[in-house]
Formats: structure tokens, sequence, C-alpha cells
């Protein structure tokens, strides 16, 4: 008993020397706490997760595979941090019906197999809140059916004020929502922001923190030669063999050696903590796991689940080579069938031109603009149906006949559907099948522009977020995605014009060619290529101005 006694008060000792960032680790062990499971937690074969856990650093970032126990980590650290460091707390995961499978297969089995964390959470226990102490961790999904115009005027949370916002799969979650819970952190001397996510594409805010972090990578010693490395797929497996390699000397890595690896920051003058974990660095992954992963999924899955990468295929984007190829110089006719495209929000991006090419394109806040520019071009409009809910509805009762809607709608059965209905003067159109046939108009060069190049920077910038992914209905059906990851307006502009000229009627494009004398004194008409790679481009004359 006398001994039991010492033990205690030394543990205690200990306990109340150690810093706060390392009392975590020691409440975990020695509180024996429990996963939702009911297994005990473990840092043997997760001996990457215990800098983790350790890290308070405000703005944490994590690209990470999947099945790791992260999503554990974090709701033991946020119970901690609310209990003993007294901060109220957002954990956002992509959506309302997530958060409910969240909290009810992960967060209350947590909290059910640990005694202190069931003393701690007693008066508030809902979905969407836990109450700890005097303080709160709120729940909350991300996306919503508003409108993008909604979302930036909600005031999203605006009842909530948080000390630590946590963003769990931030990545396929609503990027302005989670930028919007940010304003809940300004009364806070902390203001701390996590995030962490399988990666989905370069461009996330995920993605982007980790461009600007400290990027930690998870090295190993090599037990033979010695060698200082971070685990890298196409350099640490052996296909042939099937399995962990040394990058130098070849010979075997054991899963002990990955299982004692350590973190190495790669930037020592980031003030962003970043963390990119794979399951390479997992020892109960084995190389043959992952190389049988690779060839059975697709690269996207195998990059983002199994190697915590984002990923772009070359097949899969719009670059800029492929708007550029379709610049062409000259005067088009303005009189001819001109359509205007404009996707609505706080502000209108708009394409304008006809059927042979496009002609203009620009963003603006004022509808008058938008409204001139009907009137000048004698254009027939296409508006986003669902941005600014007013102002388009004033102009197509206004111009009858003239102003369609646009609105989105999946059609399972005919490949290349758009419905047009005069009496609501709104159009229904797939929006995946409709953004590949833009796509195919400009790789068939069939889209041309006559704007120069250095005014297409922003609208090529818009197109580059656009990839491709894979997802799966309900009944099993697999179908190829369009989405994007960032500003995305001057790409639905462009829908809405080309939906306007399929309106309007579309008669054989007749190209303009340059004079040769021209050609020879001006050097931007052979040098596309070499404007794209430097990113110049070469004054020629204006003929808009």
């Amino acid at each position: 008993m006398k001994k039991q006694l010492i033990n205690s008060k030394k543990r205690f000792r200990d306990f109340l020397e150690a810093s706060w960032e390392e009392q975590i680790l020691w409440w975990i062990k020695d509180n024996e706490m429990k996963t939702e499971k009911d297994i005990s937690m473990e840092f043997k074969d997760r001996r990457f997760l215990e800098d983790i856990f350790n890290d308070w650093s405000p703005i944490q970032t994590c690209r990470k595979a999947s099945q790791i126990g992260f999503s554990t980590l974090e709701i033991i650290k946020s119970f901690f941090a609310a209990r003993n460091k007294g901060w109220n707390i957002i954990y956002t995961l992509p959506t309302f019906g997530d958060v409910m499978q969240f909290v009810s297969s992960k967060v209350n089995p947590i909290i059910a197999n640990n005694s202190q964390l069931s003393n701690w959470v007693k008066e508030k226990d809902t979905t969407f809140l836990k109450q700890i102490d005097k303080r709160f961790v709120y729940y909350r999904g991300t996306f919503s059916k508003k409108t993008q115009k909604e979302k930036m005027q909600s005031g999203v949370g605006i009842m909530l004020t948080s000390d630590l916002n946590i963003h769990d799969e931030s990545d396929r979650s609503d990027q302005t929502i989670i930028e919007q819970y940010e304003s809940r952190l300004e009364a806070s001397q902390y203001g701390g922001k996590w995030y962490f996510s399988n990666p989905t594409v370069p461009g996330t805010l995920t993605q982007k923190l980790w461009d600007k972090s400290d990027q930690k990578h998870w090295f190993i010693k090599c037990p033979r030669c010695g060698k200082l490395q971070w685990l890298d797929y196409y350099k640490n497996v052996c296909k042939e063999k099937g399995i962990y390699i040394c990058q130098k000397c070849k010979k075997e890595i054991t899963d002990d050696t990955r299982r004692n690896g350590f973190w190495v920051r790669k930037y020592r003058d980031k003030e962003i903590s970043g963390y990119w974990i794979s399951h390479m660095m997992a020892p109960w992954i084995s190389a043959s796991k992952l190389i049988e992963s690779e060839k059975n999924s697709t690269k996207q899955y195998f990059y983002n689940f199994n190697l915590g990468l984002p990923y772009i295929g070359s097949d899969v984007t719009v670059d800029a080579e492929l708007i550029l190829k379709n610049v062409v110089y000259g005067e088009p006719n303005f009189k001819v069938n001109n359509v205007i495209g404009v996707d609505t929000g706080l502000r209108m991006h708009y394409t304008l031109g006809n059927k042979q090419g496009i002609f203009k394109v620009g963003v603006t806040t004022d509808w008058d603009e938008i409204e001139f520019l009907m009137k000048k071009y004698e254009a027939l409009a296409v508006f986003d149906g669902l941005g600014d809910l007013t102002k388009p509805r004033k102009l197509r009762d206004k111009y009858r006949g003239r102003v369609w809607l646009t609105y989105f709608k999946r059609d399972k059965d005919q490949p290349d559907a758009v419905k047009w209905d005069p009496d609501k003067m709104a159009v229904y159109v797939d929006r995946t099948k409709i953004i590949q046939r833009v796509i195919d108009e400009f790789v068939d060069s069939n889209m041309k522009f006559y704007v120069e190049p250095e005014e297409l920077l922003d609208y090529i910038d818009h197109w580059k977020t656009l990839y491709q992914i894979e997802e799966t209905d309900t009944i099993g059906v697999t179908r190829k995605v369009w989405e994007t990851s960032g500003e995305n307006h001057h790409i639905f502009s462009t829908i809405y014009f080309y939906l306007g000229l399929l309106k309007a009627g579309r008669a054989k494009v007749m190209n303009w060619s340059r004079p040769a004398e021209d050609l020879a004194h001006d050097p931007t008409a052979f040098n596309i290529q070499e404007m794209i790679e430097k990113n110049q481009f070469q004054n020629s004359k204006d003929w808009r101005k």
C-alpha cells in the first residue's frame, strides 16, 4: 500500500512538473484511455501520432491516409483542451449527416468507454453539443442547399464563439463555410485552426496551408547502411519482392524500422505546423498490400487514401494550353446572335460572344453593366438560376424571351440532355455532362477566343481548378464527375454562354485568317507555348479599345 502511495505521488509530481503539452500523453496512459471500439489506446504502432498529440501550434494541417486513428486523436485532444485549457471548440465535418454518424459511432462510444470523459460530459450531451465543465464542443456540418450568395450572407455559426476550430475531412467540406468559421475565433487569444483530411486535389484550403507549413516528413534510418530517408512509395517499395527497401542499399526495411521513425521539418522558419501521414508509416500495412491497392484502385484513390497525397491526373484537367490554343486574332462580327453567360453572386462573372467565339470576359459588381452589355450587343442572356435570386428574375421578366435561368439536374437517361422550359424561361441540364461538352469544344477547337492572352489569366486560373473524380451512386452505378477546388465562376459563365449558343442556334464557324505579312511582324503568332511556360504575354494591338 505504501509503495502504491509513493508511486501515485510520484506520478502526480511528474504530472505537475510536465509542460501542459506533455501532460496529454501522460493523461491518456495513466487513465488507460480506450477507443470507440473499447480497445486500449497504444502508441507502439502509432508513434507518428505522439508528436501530433503534443502539438498545440495554433495553426495545424495534416494530409493523411485513411484509417490511421486521426479522428480518435482529435476527439480525445478536443475534450482534453476543453477541460484543461477552458476552450470552446467547433468541430466540423462535410455534412450534418456526417456529424450525426460521426458522433453516434465515434464520439459517444469514446465517452461511454472512458469513465473520466463520462464524468466530464454531463449537463449537455446531444449530437451537436457536448458540455465539458463550463465549455462546449460544437459539432457542425458545412454543406447546405444554400446558394453561394446566401452562404456569404448567412453569418454561419453567428451565435457561437470559439477558441479552436477543428476541421475534419476539410478537403471534402464546403471551403466557403470553413473560412467563415474563422470569424468565430476573433475574441480568442489562442485562435486555433486545425485542418486534416484525406487529400483530394491541390488548391483546397488544407493543401494551401500544407504548402505554407513546415512540412514535416516521417524519416527512418536504414539499419544496414545508416541512410536517413523519408518514405517514398516509388523509392522505398520493391514491387518484384513485395517488400519495403532502403533507397540507397536496397536492403529490406523492417516493420520495426518504419515503426521507430521520427518527424523532420522541411522548413524551420514556418509558423504553420504541417504533417504528412501515408500508409507506409503504418507497420501493420505491408508493402504487398499497398502494391495490390495500386493495382486494383484508381490512381486518384491510391494517391488520396493510401499515400495521403492530392492528385490531379493530366487526363482529367483543363490547362492553360488548352485555352490558349484557341486564341485567334481579329475582329469577330458583333451583329450575329450574341450571347452573354453570367455566373451570379456578390460579383458577376460574364462571358460574351457569339457563334464565332468569345470576345469578352469580365467581372462586375453592377447589374446595370450586365444590362448595358445585353442592350449594346443585343445579346440573349443565360444566368445562374440559384446565385442572386432577385435581379436575374427581374431581368427575365423585363426582357421576356431573352433571359433564361439555368438549373443543374442530373439526367441518368439521355447522354446530352438539355431541357428548355419556355413557360418558366428555365433550362435544366446535367452539370457534369455540360462541362464535358464545353471541354470537348475546347479540345476540338470549336470555341475560339477573340481575347488577348494576358486578359485570360484569371479566366484560365478558374478552369485550372477543375478536376475529375469517380463517384458511385446509391444503386452502385459509377460515373465520372467534374468538381472544382477553388474559384470557378468563369467556368460556369462559359457554361451559361454555351447554353445560350445552343438556344440561339450555331452556324458554321468562319475562322479568321491573319495576313501573312502581319504574322511576320508579330512575335505572339508563333510563341504561344513559350508564353505559357514563362507566363508572360506580348502586347499586341487591342481592337476592343
